[in-house]
């Protein structure tokens, strides 16, 4: 029987173990460049070769899809936008990661489906295999889908790797707005801060509900960030790193959030920066600085022990700051400006608010004619 001849390691055409690093590599002009699989992770094992050899293939289809237009498979197209979205964000952003688990659950859904091919129908089958998605899950997945074919057919983005995209025009359901449910009155918040006892936990909850700003605004602050007189939490340029995630707009506008503090909340924050001059403001009674799961750990713990149980969370103190001073007459664009975002954004969420009605009825009553009349 015939050997099988095989080529010499770093030979063009052909994949390579490296047994030092247990990874496949292929040669790529004078670079070497180690095979990775579609969720990242290096090709390993020195009888994997024929895996090497698929992502390898792979590789190559994805080098070849700009002159494929719309004969390339949709998973090359998801594949190489996940590629350019983790450049432009980093491979470890929540975003990354959270778009790639959709895009590759469609892939998953419809293998081999080509470009061409693709349609509408093919999206809605997809939410159909997922009977828990609601209206906001169903509409997000379809809008990530929608953006890696626009950024697909784009010559100035994906280089006009698709000559159109086929889901342009696809209707998508309408978010739930989540505001309405989740507001609750000072006095629902006093009994939930009532059964505290750890002053950790008490200190965050207060501030998040005396200034209603982003939760992980405060689980990356640094007595840094607080003003000098303490009256407000400062993030710019010079004391936030532009990759965080902190202030949600800052790599768009490069302007500085800043959160105002009421005397409440900045009595904590003063206390806490001189017990905490370096490292992370908030901390967890154990001494750890808070995250999302951390923060959302405790609060649904306390909501659920405060019979607010799916109606309070981490995010709460701010849909329910925002609805109070909208509630009050406090304009738009206050508003807006306090909790750092766009009066359009505050508009588009918060347009529940009954009191808002209630507002303009007293000033059309004011300027009816039968109140001219009197």
């Amino acid at each position: 029987m015939a050997m099988k001849k095989r080529r010499l390691r770093g030979q063009r055409g052909k994949s390579w173990y490296r047994k030092g690093r247990d990874q496949w590599f292929i040669t790529l002009g004078k670079k070497k460049v180690a095979l990775r699989d579609a969720q990242g992770e290096f090709v390993r094992g020195a009888d994997n070769e024929e895996g090497a050899v698929r992502v390898w293939h792979e590789m190559m289809a994805l080098a070849q899809a700009p002159r494929a237009g719309e004969d390339n498979e949709v998973r090359l197209v998801l594949e190489l936008y996940l590629q350019d979205l983790a450049r432009r964000k980093g491979e470890e952003h929540t975003t990354v990661k959270s778009y790639a688990g959709y895009c590759r659950d469609f892939r998953d859904r419809w293998p081999g489906l080509l470009v061409r091919d693709l349609k509408p129908y093919h999206v809605y089958e997809w939410w159909e295999s997922h009977p828990a998605w609601g209206p906001s899950m169903r509409n997000m997945t379809g809008t990530i889908l929608k953006a890696a074919m626009n950024w697909a057919a784009a010559p100035g983005k994906g280089g006009g790797v698709i000559p159109r995209n086929p889901l342009q025009g696809m209707p998508l359901p309408r978010c739930r707005k989540r505001a309405a449910q989740v507001v609750v009155e000072d006095d629902e918040f006093n009994r939930l801060l009532g059964l505290v006892r750890s002053p950790a936990v008490r200190d965050v909850l207060v501030v998040l509900w005396e200034t209603g700003t982003r939760p992980g605004n405060l689980a990356l602050a640094t007595a840094a960030n607080l003003a000098e007189d303490g009256t407000a939490l400062v993030f710019d340029e010079h004391n936030t790193d532009p990759a965080s995630s902190v202030h949600k707009a800052f790599k768009k506008t490069g302007r500085a959030l800043v959160v105002p503090l009421t005397d409440a909340a900045r009595d904590v924050c003063l206390r806490l920066r001189l017990r905490h001059p370096e490292g992370p403001l908030f901390r967890t009674p154990n001494g750890l600085p808070w995250n999302k799961h951390r923060l959302a750990n405790v609060v649904f713990y306390y909501a659920k022990r405060a019979g607010l149980e799916g109606r309070f969370m981490a995010y709460s103190a701010r849909h329910s700051r925002t609805t109070a001073l909208l509630e009050s007459g406090v304009s738009d664009v206050d508003v807006a400006a306090i909790m750092g975002n766009t009066p359009a954004i505050i508009h588009k969420n918060y347009s529940h608010i009954a009191a808002r009605y209630a507002r303009q009825r007293e000033i059309l009553n004011r300027h009816s004619p039968a109140a001219k009349a009197e």
